[in-house]
């Protein structure tokens, strides 16, 4: 894409926010370090993780080697080579169901994810549930202890411990219900998107109320269903494209791959272009952001170099997410919280 504002976005007054982010559920010990050192070497500047994934310790490790690193290889460089400042990356976490039955223990949450990360303030900091744990999905309880949780969530932005805030995994009633009582809006809502999981009425809410798409599993849920290539070639064949059919497959196989698309950067741009349903065939604007997971060095590269592509200007992009978009099967991948009441 080649263009760093495109790439970047506002979700709090001098709070940016890079679109791609590198995700860290189940990474864990040396694997998570390992792959987190490889993520930060190419370049990503953004970090998704959570209380639950029980890795914060090794990001904190992590992180605060990355940045002693540099910081002693600024002070080496002569003034006439000096290169690029690095920064600490842009920082998200979530509050896990279990800590999120009081104010109190929000708080308390919040600064043990600060002191795993070895940070005196975080970027980010989400309410990863809409509803509390060991406590049935239909229970009123629900509404009143995660009004009291993002309180919590409210009170250490005022002070200073976090710089946006913002929920997961929350459907249109509960973000007319948080809207209907905040104090402070949700800056972001990370939910499940892809091709067969699109929640475009839901993306469309939040874009209508100012509140950021932040989508995750874009290759589908474990194991990465969408980038089968039994799925992958099927999905081809049956060209649906829109309604186009016979002729526009028999197009299709003019248009030539000038990028080397991997089609694992075709569902991310698909992720990153995609929004609401006024964002069908959207080829123009970058709507939200997104976060992938890998562990491989190979794939973690693969995944970044999608920023490198041109999403503008590609008849080959184009075409092949019109074949996603032709995608009518509907499943979700993740834990449905529709039925948290």
């Amino acid at each position: 894409m080649n263009d760093d504002d495109k790439m970047i976005i506002e979700i709090s007054p001098n709070v940016f926010m890079p679109r791609l982010a590198f995700g860290t559920y189940k990474l864990k010990g040396e694997d998570c370090r390992r792959a987190l050192r490889k993520a930060l070497e190419v370049g990503y500047e953004h970090i998704d993780t959570a209380s639950i994934y029980k890795n914060e310790n090794e990001i904190g490790e992590v992180l605060e080697e990355w940045m002693m690193k540099h910081e002693n290889e600024n002070e080496n460089e002569n003034g006439q080579n000096k290169k690029k400042k690095k920064k600490m990356p842009f920082l998200a976490s979530k509050i896990a169901p279990a800590e999120m039955h009081s104010q109190l223990l929000v708080e308390q949450a919040v600064d043990k994810i600060l002191g795993r990360l070895k940070l005196s303030s975080i970027d980010l900091l989400m309410l990863h549930w809409p509803g509390v744990s060991k406590v049935s999905p239909d229970s009123e309880i629900h509404k009143k202890r995660r009004k009291d949780a993002y309180r919590g969530l409210e009170k250490c932005l005022k002070e200073g411990k976090v710089r946006a805030i913002g929920v997961s995994n929350y459907h249109v009633g509960h973000l007319e219900e948080l809207l209907s009582y905040c104090e402070i809006k949700p800056s972001v809502n990370q939910i499940e998107v892809h091709p067969m999981w699109p929640q475009e009425e839901l993306i469309d809410f939040c874009e209508k109320n100012g509140i950021t798409v932040v989508k995750y599993s874009p290759f589908g849920g474990g194991g990465a269903p969408l980038l089968d290539e039994a799925f992958v070639s099927m999905r081809e064949k049956e060209g649906g494209v829109a309604e186009g059919g016979d002729r526009d497959r028999e197009e299709g196989t003019d248009i030539v791959d000038d990028q080397a698309w991997k089609p694992s950067q075709i569902l991310l741009a698909w992720s990153l272009l995609r929004g609401g349903r006024t964002n069908r065939g959207n080829n123009k604007t970058v709507c939200g952001a997104v976060v992938v997971k890998a562990s491989s060095e190979e794939r973690i590269l693969e995944n970044y170099k999608t920023l490198e592509k041109d999403f503008f200007n590609s008849k080959y992009l184009s075409h092949a997410l019109q074949i996603w978009d032709s995608v009518k099967t509907r499943k979700k991948f993740a834990w449905d919280s529709d039925c948290v009441k």
